[in-house]
């Protein structure tokens, strides 16, 4: 059984940002015989937290726990992500994950 709002929370995963883009697909780690998982790799942000793609699924189909602090966030903002602005994008791309833009 998942969060009470879980299906709120699956909402926000799947409408941050999108961040980096992932071609490649993955089997469900914690369920061989599960579905591949296209893009998975794929990077979600909402201007404070970053995610893969495929958290959005884990925690559908799983009922994966994720963190406190970040559910009260989600929660906070009634679980809609904001808008990030492009310079953020690129702060968190270069300062934060070390992505070079060039």
């Amino acid at each position: 059984m998942g969060e009470p709002d879980e299906d709120g929370i699956v909402a926000y995963l799947l409408n941050g940002t999108g961040l980096w883009s992932e071609m490649g697909a993955t089997t469900d780690v914690l369920d061989p015989e599960g579905p591949t998982l296209a893009g998975a790799g794929s990077l979600r942000t909402d201007g404070t937290w970053v995610w893969r793609d495929d958290l959005s699924y884990y925690v559908r189909r799983h009922h994966v726990v994720l963190p406190a602090s970040f559910l009260a966030w989600v929660r906070l903002l009634d679980h809609t992500p904001p808008q990030v602005p492009d310079s953020r994008l690129a702060d968190i791309l270069t300062r934060d994950l070390g992505i070079p833009l060039d």
